[in-house]
Parts: structure tokens; sequence; C-alpha cells
């Protein structure tokens, strides 16, 4: 007669993490189901320092119960390139009392930030008749795979008002941004000829800190 003991059955074997960008996160669930009679005991579980899972260790699975282990691959201080690294799971099963996982995949370099501006500058005509506001228009887009975030919009004049004064730019939005020029605060301001001013984005870039 068989004696009783807990039998640990796999959901897979293997984590692929396919092409990922340097500083990505990505998870896995792996599943862990005991056939067995007696209680399954995961007392330990080896992985890399780019590995971390969501489990405390010893992890008891009865007898026909399944438990989820959920790992996240941190990318960020791995070097670019393949990835090929494994998963050691240490149980009670008498058959089998580690068995792996196997992780896969190649790092690439995260892509730069990427903001266009069109036009790259506007002109206002202070010959013309019309009096009261003028308005000019920007275009700005964000063709990266990151969100943008300008934290302030500001322009070197008094007399010329942007409309918002921050933004947020999902990967391949566009934005418009108007600017407001004041005529009767820049009339008397100003000699004939040109006169130049300019219009200042604040850009915010993440820096990530791991301890």
């Amino acid at each position: 007669e068989p004696i009783p003991s807990p039998k640990a059955f796999l959901s897979n074997s293997q984590w692929d993490l396919g092409l990922i960008s340097q500083g990505d996160l990505p998870t896995f669930t792996f599943t862990i189901e005991n056939k067995g009679e007696l209680d399954l005991i995961i007392d330990k579980i080896d992985a890399s320092e780019y590995i971390q899972y969501d489990t405390e260790i010893p992890l008891t699975i009865l007898s026909g119960e399944k438990q989820e282990i959920t790992f996240t691959y941190d990318s960020s201080q791995h070097e670019l390139g393949e990835v090929r690294e494994s998963i050691r799971i240490y149980c009670n099963d008498p058959r089998r009392k580690a068995f792996s996982l196997r992780v896969d995949g190649y790092i690439k370099e995260k892509p730069a930030p990427t903001v266009s501006i069109s036009p790259v500058g506007i002109s206002f005509n202070l010959v013309d008749d019309s009096e009261g506001e003028t308005i000019g228009k920007f275009i700005l887009e964000n063709s990266g795979e990151e969100e943008i975030k300008i934290t302030s919009i500001k322009t070197s004049a008094d007399y010329l008002i942007p409309l918002i004064s921050e933004i947020e730019l999902n990967s391949g939005e566009k934005e418009n941004l108007q600017v407001i020029l004041l005529r009767d605060k820049v009339s008397d301001k100003i000699q004939e000829g040109e006169i130049k001013e300019y219009l200042y984005l604040t850009i915010a870039i993440p820096i990530v800190i791991n301890k």
C-alpha cells in the first residue's frame, strides 16, 4: 500500500520574458498544486538578485489545494542582452525535493523620451488692425515609449500668457499649446522693429533609486 505523501504539480516550468526594455518590471504567476494526501511545504526559493516574489516562506499547501506565487523581474540593474536564469524551488515532496523554473528573455536599451514641438517658433504682427488678444498655437507630441510630464510652462514676458501650465503626454499623444499675446501690454514696451521672447518648458525626468 502506498505511503501517504505530498505531491507537487507545477503549472509551468518556463518564464519567457520576451523582449523587454531595461527598467521594465515584468511579472509571472506560477501555480503549485498539491495532489498528495499530506501537506506540501515549500521551504526555500533560490533566485537571482533580479527576481522578487510576493509569498512568505515556508509556504504550506494543503492536500488538494493550489497556491499561486507571483515573481517580478527587475531589469533595471541587469546588463543589456540575453537573460538565462532559473528559479529553484525546494519542497517536501519525496519524489521531487526540488524543481526549477527557467527564465529566458532579452533586455534592450530603454528608449529615451522624445518630445517634438511644431512649429519651432511663432510670429505676431502688431501692425495688423485687429485689437485685443492674439493667439499663437504650438503642437507638442510624445513620439517615445514612455509618458512625459511637462511640469511648468512659462514665457519670458508678462504679455505672453500660456493657456495651460502643465501637460502629461502618453506615448503617441499630441497636445495643443496656445499662447496669448496681450496687445495692450506689449505696445508700449517695444519700439519699431522686432523683439524676441521665449517659451520655457520644464520636463520632469524620473530618477529611480533602488535599495
